[in-house]
């Protein structure tokens, strides 16, 4: 019997599901570019896993993601290179577009490590992932 997790139903690219109680299921949901990644899904992806850590009815998170051609392709290099943080303004020097560039980095890499804290994870709680998860179900 599956239980409901209240508070994850404003995410665009993620599926936030409890197949039982006390499990949080992080599903990505992008399927048809091989659930590759933008800016605003690694933003989302940090949310998610920040307010898991601290749910008091989250014991255990699985994350994998839907379809069944790719868990991710990665960075959705088409996506990056329309406008994202690596375009130029044609108004900053390059010093301050490198400042820039370097706080957006570390922003995005706050959102990974999220996954990384998250406190349900390690000795006893544990955090399965995609990959993990296909070679237990297979």
């Amino acid at each position: 019997m599956a239980s409901s997790l209240s508070g994850y139903g404003a995410f665009n690219h993620f599926i936030i599901s409890s197949p039982v109680e006390y499990v949080a299921h992080v599903e990505t949901n992008r399927p048809e570019k091989l659930n590759a990644f933008f800016e605003a899904m690694w933003l989302e992806l940090g949310q998610i896993f920040k307010k898991l850590s601290h749910d008091p009815n989250v014991r255990a998170v699985i994350f994998s993601a839907v379809g069944d051609k790719a868990f991710t392709a990665g960075l959705d290099v088409q996506a990056a290179s329309q406008g994202g943080m690596l375009s130029q303004d044609g108004v900053s020097d390059g010093s301050r577009f490198a400042t820039r560039v370097r706080r957006h980095i570390f922003e995005f890499q706050d959102c990974v490590s999220a996954i990384e804290k998250c406190e349900k994870r390690g000795s006893g709680p544990c955090l399965i992932s995609g990959y993990e998860l296909r070679a237990l179900t297979r």
